[in-house]
């Protein structure tokens, strides 16, 4: 059989109001300046592209797939790389050509995203440097404990406040998308900030009354923790979060470990987001003074989430990778180590 050498580009031109076809257009002349060989996949509607992506891999002639846009089609690009190996065991390497606003995956190795950054990107990938990745698989269990759904994350999983800022934005991009004007002005983080704040805000006052807080059991690698009073968990894959958060520098994404960062209300929110920015110049010594404590971040490997919401409290969000996900009572999250071939800079890091 003749050596892989097809570089399939996957993205949708219908995206960003096809401002993404440019874009597509452009990678498709660097990649074939680069001698990669591009060839173009189109995502497709309602869920399909995952197990066509993994019927075109499975032909054998790819070298290596390139996903380019948000973290949407990141994620169902790696879905279909991991369900043909799983089907037929063609394992092949993923390159990045992000286009997204937090670009979480890509920056925590140090690919920038958006156009300008293609040339570079590209050279990346012609470079063929690999590492591993981990990946999150994320169970959604009933009130008896059987699952009602699985998935695949690749960035960050989580529930309460920051999923709550996550369903806002969706909405408000709906909204926005309407209104040829603010679909111009008003999207990416201006979406994002928008929905924080006043998410913020009502959680806030809610707080006050106690009525935005739920108990939580957390067990983490055999370890259960039982807490009485929470509003947010985030349990995180790659380096950074939101493109500006680094919770726990010594974190790695091919260490066999996730991150549980675990907010009591949005005060201790303020407080983890001052001490964990990226560009932050306040010392430990500084937040001393402030009276904000040092926050110690559990790793793990398999971790179960059950909570316990208070009477009147309707169903808490959750969310993966940054889009909605099932909302439940019961979790179990596993690190599946070492699950993802990914094309980096020859010398990765955050940026």
């Amino acid at each position: 059989m003749p050596r892989p050498r097809v570089s399939l580009l996957v993205g949708n031109p219908t995206a960003r109001s096809g401002k993404a076809e440019a874009a597509i257009a452009a990678a498709m002349e660097g990649l074939a300046r680069a001698r990669l060989e591009p060839e173009f996949f189109s995502t497709l509607p309602q869920g399909a592209t995952v197990a066509a992506l993994a019927d075109r891999l499975e032909r054998g002639d790819v070298a290596r797939v390139i996903y380019l846009g948000g973290d949407g089609t990141f994620a169902e690009t790696a879905k279909g790389i991991i369900l043909a190996r799983e089907r037929c065991g063609i394992d092949t390497p993923m390159g990045m050509l992000p286009m997204g606003t937090a670009n979480d995956q890509g920056r925590s190795f140090g690919v920038h995203s958006g156009l300008k950054a293609l040339p570079d990107n590209i050279a990346i990938i012609a470079g063929g440097v690999e590492q591993w990745l981990d990946v999150g698989e994320v169970e959604a269990c009933d009130a008896a404990g059987e699952v009602v759904d699985r998935d695949l994350w690749f960035d960050s999983w989580g529930l309460g406040l920051s999923a709550q800022i996550l369903a806002k934005r969706n909405r408000d991009r709906k909204i926005v998308a309407k209104i040829p004007v603010l679909r111009q002005l008003y999207r990416d983080k201006l979406v994002y900030i928008r929905a924080g704040l006043s998410s913020l805000a009502k959680n806030a006052l809610k707080s006050l009354i106690g009525k935005a807080r739920f108990a939580a059991l957390i067990t983490i690698d055999g370890e259960t923790r039982e807490l009485g009073g929470i509003n947010d968990i985030v349990i995180k894959g790659t380096v950074l979060y939101g493109g500006d958060w680094i919770f726990d520098p010594t974190s790695k994404p091919d260490d066999g470990k996730f991150e549980v960062i675990i907010v009591e209300n949005p005060a201790d929110w303020g407080a983890i987001t001052i001490r964990a920015h990226k560009r932050n110049p306040v010392t430990q010594d500084d937040l001393a003074v402030l009276g904000v404590a040092p926050k110690q971040i559990p790793r793990g490997s398999q971790i179960e989430v059950k909570i316990f919401r208070p009477a009147g409290m309707g169903p808490v969000p959750s969310q993966i990778d940054g889009e909605e996900y099932v909302s439940t009572d019961h979790y179990r999250i596993r690190n599946l180590f070492h699950y993802l071939r990914i094309i980096v800079p020859e010398d990765p890091h955050w940026v």
